[in-house]
C-alpha cells in the first residue's frame, strides 16, 4: 500500500525482482550515499544491491516547472534500451519537497574510468573507445528517434539529453557496457529551451551562443567525450576567447593530439559549428561499425569468435546428448511426442543458425585479414562496406535473453535483473522465451502472484499468442483468487485465462484456449461466453458459442440475457437460435432485460422469439414504444401483466412516455413481482414528467425490500425527481433502515445529499450493511469505509453535518 504521505507518478507494473516501493519502504531501506549531483543525491537501497534511489529536491520550483518535471520524469519510466539507465518508479512526497527515482544501480562512471587511465598514464585502447562509443551512439539514436506526447498533448519526436558527459555515463564492473544517466533536464527535440542546461566543456557552439539545444548538441558532446577518451584530456577550443570570436565560418578543430586515423576522421565530422552538418546518432552507428576492422582488431575478433564457436560446439554436443535421451523417453511417453519434437526442432534450428553465423563471420574476417596484410595499411571507416562482426554477433542480446531462448532455467535465474532490457529488435527475454515456446522460462520470468494471477492469465490479458501457446500445457485451468475491475466492469473471483481473453476481446487467444478451458465457470457461475457478451466482443462470441451456449450462471442468467442487458445487438443476433425462451431466477427474459436497460434495437431483435414467453401484450409493446394510437386502440387489454408482473403503464413510465402514462391511469397502484411501481421506474430512469403524473396515487409505496421511488431517484442522481418526491417520501426507510440520504452518500451524489440532509440526517440504520453496523446515521456513513475513495462526498457531508470524525469500523 502506498504511504499516505506520498503518491506515485504513473507507477509501472510490478516486475519480478523490481518491487514497487512506497515512501515508507524507501525511507526504511535508505542506504549510503553513492553520489551527488547538481540536482540531487543518489543512495543505495538496503536489501536490493541492483537498485539505487535518486532524491531530487523541489525547493523553489513553481507549479509550472514542477508539472514539467513530473512530465519529464514520467517519460523516463517509458524508456527501454540497453544503453539507457532503467528508471523503474517515480515517487513524490505528498508535501512536494522531494521526488524519489528508483533506478538500476551501476558500478562506476566513464569519468572514473578516464581518471583511472589518466593517473596510470595508460591510454584507453582504441578498440575499447570504439566499443563504448558504439553503445553510446545506439542509446542516442534511440533517444533522438523516440516518439512521445508532450505535456501540452501534442506529439513530438526526439528526446535530447542536454547534459551528456563522462560523469553521466555509467559503466559496468568489467568496463564492457555503458548506460546513459541523469535525464532530469531532458526535453523534446522539438522544443528549444531558454534555460541553459549541461556542462560548458561539453556544450555545442549553438548552446554557448544561443542557448539552443537539439540532437546535434548531444553529438557535439559525444565528440568531446571521444576526444577525452583518446587523449585523456578535454579539448580547449575556446582558450581565453569568447565563443562568438571562435566559432566562425570555416572554423576547424585542432585534432593534432589524436593519433588514431579513424578516430580523427570521426571527430572531423562531429566538430563543425553548424548543427545541421553534424552526423546523426544513427549515421554515426553505421560509421563506427566498420571502423573496428583494423588488422590488429580483426585478429582479436577472430580469436574471440573461435572461442565462441568452441563454446557453441560444446553446447551442441550437450544438446545432442539431451536429444538422444529424449528419443528414449519418447518411446515410453507417446503423449509427449508432439511437444518434444517441437522443442527439438526449435533448438536444432537455433544451433544451426548460430553455427552458420559463426562460421561465415570467421571466414569473412580471415579473408579481410589477408587483404589487410597485402595492403599493409589500416582501413578507414569510409573504405569498408557491408556487414561486419557487429552485425554477425548481435551484442544487444543479454545473458538472460540467451538463457530464455534456449530454456536454460539455471542461467536465467542468475540474470533476472536484466528482465526489462531489450535487444536491437525490441525483444525482451520474456518475448524471446515466448517465441521459442519456453513455457518454464515464462513461468520463471512472470510468476503467479498472491491473487492467483498466472503468467498464462497475464499473457491472455495482453493478447500474447506466443506466450499463451507456450504456457497452456503448464497453467491451463487455473483461476484467479480475487476479483478485479476492468474499465469499470467488476470481474469476479475464479476467472480463467479464457475469460480474461474474452473480456479483452483477444479472439486469437480465445481460439487457443477454448478447447482447454471452455465450459468452466467463475465463482458466480459466469462463463467466458457471458463475459464476451457483457463486453460486446462478437468475434469471441462466435468462437465460444458451440462450447458454452445454453449455460447459466448462479442467478439463471444466460449469455443472451447478458447481451440484452448490455445492449450488444450483434451478440444477440448470434445467440437468437441458441438461448431464447429462457428465464433467470427472478423470471426475467432477455427481452425484458433489454427493455429494462433501455436498448430498443435489442428489444426489436428479441420480440419475435420471446414475446410469447415474456407474455407481452400488444398494449405493453405499444406502451414501451410510445405508440399513442396503438395504445388508444388497445386499452381493452389494460390491467394485464407480463411474466415478471409488469404492466403497460410500467413500460411507458420506464421509457418516459408521458402521453401514454396519462392514457393508462387505471393501472396506477399496480406492482410487479418485486412489488415495484410505475412511479419507481420513472424515478429510477429520471422522467420527472411521469413522476408528476404518478406521484399522487403511488407515492409512499414500497417494493419487496422496502425501497421507495425517492431512494431509486437518489441512487441514480435524478435531482428533479427528488424535488418532486421529497414531500411524499422523505424520512422513509427500507428493511435495513437505510434512507434515500444514506444511499446518496454511499454512491457519492453530492447534490442529492444536500437536498435530503435536512429531512433525513438524524435517521439510523437497523441492520448491518456495506460495513456499517446497526444504529449508523448518514453522517457516519460519510465517514465509513464505503466513502474512503470519495473525498468530495466526505467534504460535502462535513459541510452539511458538521465536522465528521472518521471512525474505525469493526466488521462483524
Amino acid at each position: 500500500m502506498i504511504d499516505k504521505d506520498a503518491h506515485t507518478l504513473d507507477p509501472p507494473l510490478k516486475r519480478l525482482g523490481v518491487p514497487v516501493f512506497d515512501l515508507g519502504e524507501l525511507r526504511e531501506r535508505e542506504g549510503s550515499v553513492l553520489g551527488r549531483g547538481a540536482f540531487g543525491v543518489v543512495r543505495s537501497i538496503e536489501g536490493y544491491p541492483g537498485l539505487a534511489v535518486k532524491e531530487i529536491r523541489l525547493d523553489g520550483l513553481g507549479e509550472s516547472a514542477l508539472q514539467s518535471l513530473r512530465f519529464e520524469l514520467t517519460t523516463l519510466t517509458t524508456l527501454t534500451h540497453p544503453g539507457i539507465l532503467r528508471c523503474h518508479q517515480v515517487v513524490e512526497d505528498k508535501d512536494g519537497d522531494l521526488i524519489h527515482i528508483v533506478m538500476a544501480r551501476h558500478d562506476t562512471s566513464l569519468e572514473t574510468l578516464i581518471m583511472k587511465h589518466r593517473r596510470r598514464k595508460e591510454p584507453v585502447p582504441t578498440r575499447m573507445i570504439i566499443a563504448l562509443v558504439g553503445q553510446i551512439t545506439s542509446a542516442l539514436a534511440y533517444l533522438h528517434s523516440a516518439r512521445r506526447i508532450g505535456a501540452n498533448g501534442d506529439p513530438y519526436q526526439g528526446i535530447v539529453h542536454r547534459d551528456l558527459k563522462p560523469a553521466n555515463i555509467l559503466v559496468s564492473e568489467d568496463g564492457n557496457r555503458v548506460v546513459l544517466a541523469d535525464f532530469g533536464l531532458c526535453r523534446s527535440a522539438m522544443t528549444s529551451g531558454s534555460t541553459r542546461a549541461g556542462s560548458p566543456a561539453y556544450m555545442a557552439p549553438e548552446t554557448l551562443l544561443y542557448n539552443s539545444t537539439s540532437p546535434a548538441s548531444d553529438i557535439w558532446a559525444l565528440g568531446v567525450i571521444i576526444y577525452e577518451l583518446a587523449t585523456l584530456k578535454r579539448p580547449d577550443f575556446l582558450g581565453d576567447k569568447e565563443p562568438k570570436d571562435v566559432f566562425i565560418n570555416r572554423w576547424k578543430p585542432d585534432l593534432s593530439a589524436i593519433e588514431d586515423d579513424s578516430v580523427r576522421s570521426i571527430l572531423e565530422k562531429i566538430f563543425v559549428p553548424s548543427p545541421e552538418k553534424r552526423p546523426t546518432a544513427r549515421s554515426l552507428q553505421e560509421l563506427l561499425h566498420p571502423s573496428i576492422s583494423s588488422t590488429g582488431m580483426l585478429r582479436l575478433r577472430i580469436a574471440s569468435l573461435e572461442d565462441a564457436l568452441g563454446a557453441a560446439g560444446a553446447r551442441t554436443d550437450a544438446l545432442e546428448e539431451a536429444v538422444a535421451a529424449l528419443k528414449d523417453t519418447i518411446d515410453a511417453q507417446s503423449i509427449e511426442i508432439s511437444t518434444l519434437r517441437r522443442d527439438l526442432a526449435i533448438k536444432s534450428s537455433a544451433i544451426d543458425s548460430l553455427k552458420q553465423q559463426f562460421t561465415k563471420a570467421i571466414e569473412d574476417l580471415k579473408q579481410q585479414l589477408a587483404e589487410d596484410a597485402i595492403s599493409l595499411r589500416p582501413q578507414t571507416p569510409s573504405t569498408i562496406t557491408g556487414h561486419t562482426i557487429l552485425s554477425a554477433l548481435d551484442s544487444s542480446w543479454t545473458p538472460l535473453m540467451c538463457a530464455a531462448f534456449f530454456g536454460d532455467v539455471e542461467a536465467a535465474k542468475r540474470h533476472l535483473n536484466e528482465m526489462d532490457e531489450r535487444n536491437s529488435d525490441g525483444d525482451t527475454a520474456y518475448t524471446l522465451a515466448a517465441k521459442a515456446g519456453q513455457g518454464t522460462i515464462l513461468e520463471l520470468l512472470d510468476p503467479t502472484d498472491e491473487d492467483g494471477v498466472t503468467a498464462l492469465i497475464r499473457a491472455a490479458v495482453r493478447g500474447d499468442v506466443n506466450a499463451v501457446r507456450a504456457l497452456i500445457p503448464l497453467q491451463k485451468g487455473k483461476k484467479m483468487a480475487r476479483d478485479t475491475y476492468i474499465n469499470g466492469l467488476r470481474i469476479s473471483i475464479g476467472v480463467t485465462a479464457l475469460m480474461m481473453a474474452a473480456v479483452h476481446g483477444h479472439a486469437k487467444v480465445v481460439k487457443l484456449l477454448v478447447e482447454e478451458e471452455g465450459g468452466m465457470k467463475d465463482n458466480i457461475g459466469r462463463t467466458a461466453l457471458m463475459w464476451a457478451e457483457s463486453c460486446g466482443h462478437s468475434r469471441c462470441v462466435k468462437l465460444l458459442i458451440e462450447k458454452e451456449a445454453g449455460m447459466r450462471d448462479n442467478y439463471g442468467y444466460t449469455a443472451l440475457m447478458v447481451a440484452a442487458q448490455g445492449g450488444c445487438a450483434e451478440c444477440i443476433k448470434l445467440l437468437l437460435n441458441k438461448e431464447t425462451g429462457m428465464q433467470n431466477i427472478w423470471g426475467s427474459t432477455a427481452l425484458m432485460l433489454a427493455a429494462h436497460n433501455m436498448h430498443p434495437e435489442c428489444v426489436e431483435l428479441l420480440m419475435e422469439k420471446e414475446v410469447g414467453i415474456s407474455e407481452w401484450t400488444k398494449l405493453m409493446y405499444a406502451a414501451y414504444r410510445g405508440d399513442v394510437d396503438t395504445v388508444r386502440s388497445s386499452l381493452h387489454m389494460k390491467g394485464e401483466r407480463d411474466i415478471g408482473g409488469w404492466t403497460a403503464l410500467m413500460r411507458a413510465a420506464e421509457q418516459g412516455h408521458e402521453q401514454v402514462v396519462e392514457l393508462l391511469t387505471e393501472e396506477r397502484g399496480m406492482t410487479n413481482n418485486s412489488h415495484q411501481t410505475a412511479l419507481m421506474w420513472a424515478a429510477r430512469n429520471g422522467h420527472p414528467g411521469c413522476v408528476r403524473l404518478l406521484l399522487e396515487k403511488e407515492g409512499g409505496m414500497l417494493d419487496k425490500y422496502g425501497g421507495t421511488a425517492l431512494m431509486f431517484a437518489a441512487e441514480h442522481d435524478h435531482i428533479e425527481c427528488i424535488k418532486l418526491l421529497l414531500e411524499k417520501e422523505a424520512g422513509m426507510r427500507d428493511k435495513n433502515g437505510w434512507t434515500a440520504l444514506m444511499r446518496a452518500v454511499l454512491v457519492g451524489h453530492t447534490e442529492c445529499v444536500r437536498l435530503l440532509a435536512e429531512e433525513e440526517k438524524d435517521m439510523k440504520t437497523i441492520r448491518e450493511r456495506f460495513g456499517c453496523p446497526p444504529g449508523t446515521t448518514a453522517q457516519c456513513c460519510a465517514a465509513g469505509p464505503q466513502s474512503a475513495g470519495q473525498p468530495e462526498i466526505s467534504r460535502v457531508a462535513r459541510s452539511i453535518f458538521g465536522h465528521v470524525r472518521r471512525r474505525r469500523w469493526v466488521s462483524k
